[in-house]
């Protein structure tokens, strides 16, 4: 059954309409991306955590309007905006947002661990009850009380618009709360006295947990879209439109198959040996570097830990258009690549 905005009564639209938008404006965005935003809600699998569809699509509508600033977001580009969101993830911090106990024993169980151990790494050794005490304001400010422990108007969830994993946002968020203590307390100390040793390495660490991440992923992520391009390009016709069947038209194993004329098995041997392909051509041209072209500077090649680490970014929050890639080398009408 199609979910739409007319499924809904006025009062349920406000109590869900995100807070930057009218109740025309967010009908209106209801109602033009209709099929698409049932399209993601499903991909999102919300339901598991009692997400309404129209609760999911405020928050949409919502990382939407911060994107492109905009109370009705252009549809041009809108779409692949969406597709490139960590959705499920997304889902999970509405769940979260609005004090579902499954998803906040699921949140517990897979990140609670994870923000502990950064923030262990934040703080340093011999900073466990620091660490512990970070972590835990933290866990308050997602559950919407502020750092004084009063309930506020919104939660920190809010600000988390999909962009990249949740456990990677509050990684991120994380380092930037020890970097604001420590900016604090400094601002509490008498003029006359200087940092101390200890009290400059924890704020020298906690800027590097927060700013560091970053710029890796400034630094390392085009190289590696570089690198994904190339190998692309590389391929033969019949394997990139295999690709673009599988990853960008969203077709089958079994349809693609009978398409081809070849068994199911077959094309699955056949697009898992050209994944192995593609990541052996990647890692070879991230390792090799680059020459200078085109008014273009030459580029060193990456060590293997830098490699790791490159595709480590690319599995945890990275969002790389394939489709654009294959379409600039699509090839008309249909081939069957035998």
């Amino acid at each position: 059954m199609r979910l739409c905005c007319s499924q809904f009564r006025s009062g349920e639209m406000i109590s869900t309409m995100p807070p930057e938008a009218s109740v025309s404006e967010f009908a209106a965005f209801l109602a033009a991306y209709a099929s698409l935003l049932e399209s993601l809600y499903l991909r999102a699998n919300a339901s598991r955590w009692k997400v309404t569809y129209e609760e999911f699509a405020a928050v949409l509508y919502r990382s939407a309007v911060h994107r492109f600033g905009s109370a009705q977001p252009p549809s041009e580009g809108i779409e692949s905006y969406f597709q490139a969101l960590h959705l499920e993830d997304l889902a999970l911090a509405c769940a979260l947002r609005s004090g579902s106990e499954p998803a906040w024993e699921q949140f517990v169980t897979d990140c609670r661990p994870v923000l502990h151990a950064s923030a262990r790494a934040i703080v340093g050794a011999g900073g466990e009850a620091r660490a512990r005490e970070l972590a835990d304001s933290l866990y308050a400010e997602l559950y919407g009380l502020d750092r004084s422990g009063a309930v506020r108007k919104n939660s920190l969830l809010d600000y988390f618009h999909g962009r990249s994993k949740l456990v990677t946002w509050l990684r991120s968020v994380l380092a930037q709360r020890h970097v604001d203590a420590l900016r604090a307390s400094q601002r509490l100390e008498p003029l006359d006295d200087e940092p101390t040793a200890s009290h400059g390495a924890a704020f020298a660490r906690a800027n590097s947990a927060s700013e560091n991440m970053d710029l890796d992923r400034v630094r390392l992520l085009p190289r590696l879209a570089e690198a994904i391009s190339e190998a692309l390009a590389a391929l033969p016709v019949p394997e990139r439109l295999l690709l673009s069947l599988y990853y960008v038209q969203g077709m089958t194993l079994a349809q693609i198959a009978r398409m081809r004329d070849v068994h199911e098995a077959t094309a699955s041997r056949r697009l898992q040996s050209i994944r192995r392909e593609l990541r052996e051509r990647v890692e070879c041209a991230l390792a090799r570097g680059s020459a200078a072209h085109d008014g273009r500077a030459g580029a060193n090649g990456l060590s293997p830990t830098e490699i790791r680490r490159c595709l480590d970014y690319a599995l945890d929050d990275w969002s790389f258009d394939l489709s654009s890639i294959l379409a600039a080398n699509a090839v008309p009408g249909r081939t069957e690549g035998k």
